[in-house]
């Protein structure tokens, strides 16, 4: 399969990523927003977006089996609109069960919606490129999420965060409505029965560590923070500085496509992570805080787009890839339910700790992806248009 697309067509691929990873920017703000404004524990709270994002990887999973069906221009604008819906009657809901039932219908139709957006994105002409553009796109939207968000909550209350989040979720089902790219019929596709080679499965396994130690860290990076007695206005100011950080990560990655062996940024993009994970976790002083907590993101961001580059390449029927929110969100969906758990066990620092250990094991998943058969170039198998 291939798939046809204008400039507008990638605009919908692009809009389409941006709201489906929501959580990459929301993590913080929506843990404490449960916490604060619902009155939930922290365990209780870190549940709901790991039910979200649980339906998110069931969706992803499921659909993408069958990725060569061409259901893209149906079921991404559909699972947008439905994730507005859910979203939307999250801020006039009260009551843990309704909130856990709209979470995970939320996160289902989302995780539907981006599958088909990041297989579309596979199968274009440059993988690479087109992630690193839809990260840009993920960088604005996090520096206006990040800051205007917070703002909007403290105005109107906790429902204001459910607001902006089916916002988000409503531009993406407009704009895939319009525009999303027609999929076409392409020459020589693989099998699709036959096993992923086992350098992408390895590198997936460690993308999807990766997802896990982000989504434990940021989850719980507000919390923390104020744990230590820093200001909330100190906090929401590395949270801006943080959002344009992110701008930059993916242009670099466009930059560099070609200049750094994919795999090797993802091994130290790992072990960077791990350590700024450590750093966030055990500071007790602000400008120690808030330095890595700034950078923390960029690093998953700047690594993610080397290993989807690599995956789109050595897997040549775009399924792959179209588990990229299964891969990321596995990780996420299980993050603020076990972060929560080490707070109220162990402390904050255990976040850190663990953080590194599970560096370690994505840097060990790397090394063995680089040393294993990498299958076939895509390139060399799939017909494809040229996308941008």
């Amino acid at each position: 399969m291939a798939i046809t697309t204008s400039r507008w067509g990638a605009v919908a691929l692009i809009t389409g990523h941006v709201a489906g990873m929501i959580d990459l920017a929301a993590l913080p703000i929506w843990v404490d927003t449960l916490v604060k404004g619902y009155g939930y524990r922290p365990a209780m709270a870190g549940a709901l977006p790991t039910l979200f994002l649980t339906g998110a990887v069931i969706a992803s999973i499921a659909l993408s089996r069958g990725f060569a069906g061409r259901t893209g221009r149906l079921l991404a604008p559909l699972g947008f609109w439905v994730a507005f819906a859910a979203f939307f009657a999250m801020s006039y809901v009260s009551g843990y069960g309704f909130h856990l039932a709209l979470h995970l219908i939320g996160g289902v139709a989302a995780g539907a919606a981006l599958s088909k957006i990041h297989g579309a994105m596979g199968v274009s002409a440059n993988p690479h490129r087109i992630f690193a553009y839809a990260g840009i796109g993920f960088g604005l939207f996090s520096l206006i999420f990040l800051g205007g968000v917070p703002q909007l909550v403290h105005a109107i209350g906790p429902h204001g965060f459910f607001y902006a989040t089916a916002g988000a979720m409503l531009v993406a089902a407009l704009a895939t409505t319009l525009f999303m790219p027609a999929e076409t019929a392409a020459e020589n596709v693989p099998d699709l029965k036959q096993p992923l080679p086992q350098s992408v499965r390895l590198a997936i396994a460690g993308i999807m560590g990766m997802a896990l130690v982000q989504a434990m860290v940021f989850s719980f990076v507000v919390q923390v923070g104020g744990a230590r007695g820093f200001a909330a206005s100190h906090i929401e100011l590395v949270l801006i500085a943080l959002g344009v950080v992110n701008l930059f990560p993916p242009a670099l990655a466009a930059v560099l496509e070609r200049r750094l062996p994919a795999l090797a940024v993802a091994r130290t993009g790992a072990l960077l992570q791990g350590l700024l994970a450590l750093a966030i976790m055990t500071s007790t002083i602000f400008p120690l805080f808030a330095a890595p907590a700034i950078l923390f993101a960029a690093v998953m961001i700047f690594t993610h787009t080397f290993v989807f580059g690599f995956i789109a390449k050595h897997e040549p029927t775009g399924r792959a890839v179209a588990t990229t929110p299964a891969m990321l969100m596995t990780g996420s969906a299980l993050a603020p339910f076990i972060g929560g758990a080490l707070v109220e066990t162990f402390g904050y620092p255990a976040i850190g700790v663990a953080g590194v250990g599970i560096a370690l094991l994505c840097i060990g998943l790397f090394v063995l992806a680089g040393n294993s058969k990498t299958g076939f170039d895509v390139r060399s198998h799939v017909s494809k248009a040229k996308v941008v």
